[in-house]
């Protein structure tokens, strides 16, 4: 039995519930007003962004945005062009890398090539890890 959900209905529950879900996590530590604020602020800093952007497509300019990971969710949901609502849909852990794409320049839209890359952190990007034969204790 198959059913078919619009992306809407898919996501419903999630604008429903927004409160409750902001309370779990590392989100639940910010308050609404506070998540508000930083949404706001995500605009200015979106627009700063593609203002480092050249505007060709040709260009290989590369620009690195530093932050904690609730203003990278922000500027996810910019480039996705989603609400505020969705940051929750998404998770990433400190020290992740994100990579968004402008293949067509910034006349065009931002493509999100990975999100929470953690590779470059080695063992450390593991949540639990058993020392090694050779390994110190830490």
């Amino acid at each position: 039995m198959f059913v078919h959900l619009s992306n809407h209905q898919c996501f419903s529950f999630l604008l429903q519930s927004f409160g409750e879900i902001v309370q779990s996590g590392w989100m639940g530590s910010m308050e609404y007003k506070t998540l508000e604020r930083l949404w706001a602020q995500s605009k200015d800093a979106w627009q700063a962004l593609l203002n480092e952007l050249p505007d060709d497509s040709e260009s290989d300019r590369v620009v690195v945005a530093v932050g904690h990971p609730a203003i990278h969710l922000a500027l996810l949901c910019r480039c996705l062009d989603l609400p505020m609502e969705y940051m929750s849909s998404f998770h990433l852990d400190d020290g992740s890398i994100s990579v968004i794409d402008f293949p067509d320049g910034t006349k065009g839209r931002g493509v999100v090539r990975c999100t929470n890359y953690t590779a470059h952190l080695g063992r450390w990007s593991i949540p639990i890890t058993r020392p090694t034969e050779n390994d110190e204790e830490f």
